[in-house]
Order: C-alpha cells, then sequence, then structure tokens
C-alpha cells in the first residue's frame, strides 16, 4: 500500500455571540459539560441559552476534578452521563481540555470546546499534557486528531482575569523560537514546513496587539486586539502544533519549564506560559543570539513578562540540580540542532541574568496571579 499522510486541522468560532454556532457546527446531539468551577459560572449560563430550543441538549455538567491526571480521566469516563452522552463539552483553561481530550478519546466521543481563558493552544491542538496525583508532570500524549470544533466567546475571554491572557502571550512568542530551533539543518515534508510558516504569526503579529489587547481585558473591553491576541494564542500555536509534530513542537523554552516546576514555588506562584516565556529567553542566550535576545528583552520589559530569576522568586544562589536535570532529560529536547546539556542551560541562565541587569528598559509590573492561580 503507498504510504499517505492525512492531517487533520482544527475549527474554530470566534466573536461575543461564538456560543450561536453550537445550533449549526453540531447539529443534534444529548452533551455533558465538563469543565472548572469559575469556568462554567463564567460561560455555562451563555452556553445553555445559546442552544435553547435547538437540538443539542446538555444532559449533565461535571466537574474535571482540579487536575489533568488518569485518576480524574478514569472517574470522568465511569460517570454514566459522560458515558451516555453522544459530545462532551470541554469549557474552561488547558487542564480542562486536556482532561477531556483524554475523555473523549477514550469513549471515541467527539469533543467541542469552549475556552473561557485566552492561555495556550489545548482548545485546538493534537496533545494532551498530564499530571500525576501530586500536580507533578507526568507526560505528553499524542492524539491523531485535534477537537471537532472550538467556540470561543471573545465577551467571556474579555471578562477573565488579564494575567491569563498575558500568560497566554508568552506561551504563544515560545511556539515561533521553539519551532525555529528545532527545525534548524532539517529538510521537512510540507506539513511541518507550513507550520513553520504560520508560526511566525506567534511573534510579531501577537506582539503588535499584546499592549492593545492586555489593556482592553484589562477593562474587560471586547476588542480588535483582543480578539487577535486570543486568535494568535488558540489558534495560531494550536495549527503549528498539529502540523510541525512531536519532533518540532517545543524544544528549550517548554523543557526548562517543566524542569522549573519542580521547584515547588514556580509550580504555585507562577503561571505556564510566564515560565515558558522566561525559557525563550534563555534558549535565546543557550544560542547565543544575542541580537534577538536583546530585542526581544526589551519587549518582555514592556509587558512585565519575566527576563532573570528575580521575576520567578528565585536567585542564582538556589538549588538548581534537580530542575536542570529534568530539563536536561525532558522529550522536548529529544530534536534540537545540538545536544543541550545542563552545563548549557546554567550558563545560559547565567549570561542572560547579566544581560537582563544590563537592559535600560524599565520593567512594566505583571500583573497578579489569583491566590490560586487557577482559572478553573
Amino acid at each position: 500500500m503507498p504510504e499517505v499522510t492525512t492531517q487533520y486541522l482544527p475549527s474554530y468560532t470566534v466573536g461575543t455571540e461564538a456560543y450561536g454556532a453550537v445550533r449549526q457546527v453540531v447539529g443534534s446531539a444529548e452533551a455533558v459539560v465538563i469543565g472548572g468551577h469559575k469556568a462554567m459560572a463564567a460561560g455555562l449560563d451563555r452556553l445553555k441559552a445559546a442552544v435553547e430550543g435547538s437540538d443539542v441538549h446538555i444532559v449533565d455538567a461535571l466537574w474535571y476534578g482540579g487536575e489533568a491526571t488518569y485518576t480524574q480521566i478514569e472517574r470522568l469516563v465511569a460517570e454514566p452521563s459522560v458515558q451516555a452522552a453522544d459530545a462532551i463539552f470541554a469549557m474552561g483553561g488547558g487542564k480542562v481540555v486536556d482532561t477531556c481530550k483524554m475523555v473523549a478519546h477514550n469513549l471515541g466521543k467527539p469533543l467541542y470546546t469552549f475556552p473561557t481563558i485566552a492561555s495556550n493552544c489545548s482548545p485546538v491542538s493534537c496533545i494532551s499534557i498530564l499530571y500525576n496525583d501530586d500536580g507533578s508532570f507526568r507526560e505528553i500524549v499524542q492524539l491523531h486528531v485535534p477537537p471537532a470544533h472550538c467556540f470561543i466567546d471573545t465577551r467571556v475571554i474579555a471578562e477573565a482575569p488579564e494575567v491569563y491572557l498575558w500568560a497566554g502571550i508568552g506561551d504563544t512568542i515560545a511556539k515561533y523560537y521553539e519551532v525555529t530551533f528545532s527545525m534548524r539543518g532539517d529538510s521537512p515534508v510540507y506539513a511541518p514546513v507550513l507550520g513553520q510558516a504560520i508560526s511566525c504569526m506567534c511573534a510579531e503579529p501577537l506582539l503588535s496587539h499584546a499592549t492593545a489587547a492586555l489593556a482592553d481585558c484589562r477593562e474587560n473591553r471586547v476588542s480588535a486586539d483582543l480578539e487577535h491576541a486570543a486568535l494568535n494564542i488558540v489558534v495560531s500555536t494550536g495549527l503549528v502544533s498539529g502540523l510541525v509534530g512531536v519532533d518540532y513542537n517545543s524544544a528549550l523554552a517548554h523543557a526548562l519549564f517543566y524542569g522549573l516546576t519542580t521547584i515547588p514555588s514556580v509550580e504555585h506562584d507562577h503561571l505556564h506560559g510566564e515560565v515558558v516565556s522566561y525559557g525563550v529567553l534563555v534558549q535565546l542566550a543557550m544560542d547565543n543570539d544575542d541580537d534577538e535576545l536583546a530585542k526581544l528583552l526589551r519587549l518582555y520589559r514592556s509587558l512585565g513578562l519575566p527576563t532573570c530569576l528575580a521575576d520567578l522568586g528565585l536567585t542564582l544562589e538556589d538549588d538548581f540540580t534537580e530542575a536542570l536535570a529534568a530539563t536536561e532529560v525532558n522529550q522536548e529536547l529529544r530534536h534540537v540542532p545540538y545536544t543541550v546539556t545542563q552545563e548549557l542551560i546554567w550558563n545560559a541562565i547565567v549570561k542572560l541574568e547579566e544581560v537582563s541587569a544590563a537592559c535600560d528598559v524599565p520593567a512594566a509590573p505583571a500583573p497578579t496571579v489569583p491566590l490560586d492561580g487557577n482559572a478553573a
């Protein structure tokens, strides 16, 4: 049989009345909503009103469990209403969606996503990031297809705390720099090349809207800048992720995130995209891309993104033994243009401290992370 390639692309609806498209997109279904407490408080009534009188019936609404773990997945798979449903509706942030991806996959049911924050690309991506019951990272599961459709209600996004949009911007920036780095020296086939081209949307086009988008979110105001930022965070990164595949999807920025979050204070006090954005600067420092590092560092300062260890509550005197070891062996470094060692990573961290200290751009204040660190 000739070799073939099948590529699935995500689809989405965006706007203040995005949930109104559920009738047309889903058609007819008995659906169960699985989400976070805060997420469902923000979006569930809007969704119910949008499908009222249609052939889409919401038969149950369940809490996802607070963490994306196999324990919660197994619990939800065993729920009678989930087993009887025609479709799963995931409402919330990345951990909600990643949990629901596995539930839908295990039961062979279509998944529709309803992001209530614009913080990552999980609502349209083909991967599920899973954790152990103690909250530590476990693995990244590669799925064959993305969710069936994503509904992005910009009113819900605008009314969420700006810190999640801010962290989403940081996470999205990484997509361009990591894909470009991991693909260096290769001659990939069509889909990864297309993904790399789209990854450009995760850099300059996003950054040109970021300041205005954050100001609009701070005022709970829907705007073109806010929508543009949300689409880059959710859709552009998700498209790139699905197209470039496992080899090129991430590099040091994400590997360092998984390493640094072995430090309890980082795991508890800082958001995913916030830590990943710091990792981008470390990757540029390691790669000796000094011009790009200087340019991006200045942009980070204007947005309040972290540019040094102090911004993550750390110092060079802290113990990084476990963090560096976990970074070096992380799966995100399996396909990069040269071997990334603990020594290279540490030297890059030290270099970034020096470059950051020499930067003359004052740092804007970072948005406050909610006490529970959770939008769900």
